[in-house]
């Protein structure tokens, strides 16, 4: 009778084993995929990732290549894209069932084409930006995540970051009626934020990514309006025409 026992238990032992060692062994594919079905999921665009790199050890990651589509209607082909985004883990946050701690997120060189579509002119404006209508989906996912009952019976993992860091970023200006087809080119401003998520105990990924989203779109749309009110005012020989400069800050998310 014990020896069929040990012969059970051993049996159980070497396929948690080996089901540990498939986790283990296929961590980065398994978070790529993660990445693209839950990124999609929350921007409704298309989302892929070339390579991730991540070390349970260490706990420090690399996900390479990142690239976020354009929803529907807009001319360029993706709104962000970033070579590369390094991640250092708290791997003493990793037991248990409290907040997943992550030290430093650096997103480095991200491309940003903020493109406007529609009616914009001297005289008025018409429809948004495609930041702002990612930023909105994204918005909308964090708040049916929050609201959807845990599966399984236990609630997803929050997390907490300490210091994230944008840097080396681009932002490209398209706005087809108001610069005749042409394309501005102006860097965006360093960025850090720090403690994501902290003052309420955590947060989820999902609502953790509306905030880098939001703060991300909100320093483009800063940068983005001011590039293109100097535009419009050279065009116009130095003076914006009535309350142009207002109605294109608007547009731009200001």
């Amino acid at each position: 009778m014990w020896k069929k026992i040990g012969l059970g238990l051993a049996v159980l032992l070497a396929v948690a084993a080996g089901g540990l060692w498939y986790l283990v062994s296929n961590l980065d594919s398994l978070v790529k995929a993660a990445i693209e079905k839950y990124g999609a999921a929350a921007t409704q665009t298309a989302v892929t990732a070339d390579s991730v790199k991540l070390s349970l050890t260490s706990g420090s990651g690399t996900i390479s290549g990142l690239s976020i589509g354009n929803p529907s209607g807009f001319a360029t082909p993706r709104a962000l894209g970033v070579s590369a985004i390094s991640v250092q883990l708290d791997t003493a946050s990793l037991p248990g069932n409290g907040p997943i701690v992550l030290k430093t997120i650096n997103i480095a060189q991200p491309q940003i084409n903020y493109e406007v579509t529609g009616g914009v002119s001297l005289t008025g404006v018409s429809t948004a930006s495609n930041l702002q209508i990612i930023q909105n989906n994204v918005k909308n996912y964090a708040g049916r995540v929050a609201a959807a009952p845990p599966q399984g019976g236990a609630p997803a993992r929050k997390e907490i970051i300490n210091d994230l860091y944008v840097t080396g970023g681009k932002i490209n200006l398209i706005a087809t009626t108001v610069l005749h087809g042409q394309k501005i080119t102006v860097p965006l401003p360093p960025m850090h934020l720090t403690n994501i998520g902290r003052a309420g105990g955590g947060a989820t990924p999902a609502q953790i990514a509306s905030q880098i989203i939001s703060a991300i779109t909100s320093q483009a749309a800063k940068t983005g309006a001011a590039a293109l009110t100097q535009q419009v005012k050279a065009a116009a020989g130095g003076a914006l025409p009535g309350n142009v400069g207002g109605t294109l800050k608007g547009l731009l998310g200001q």
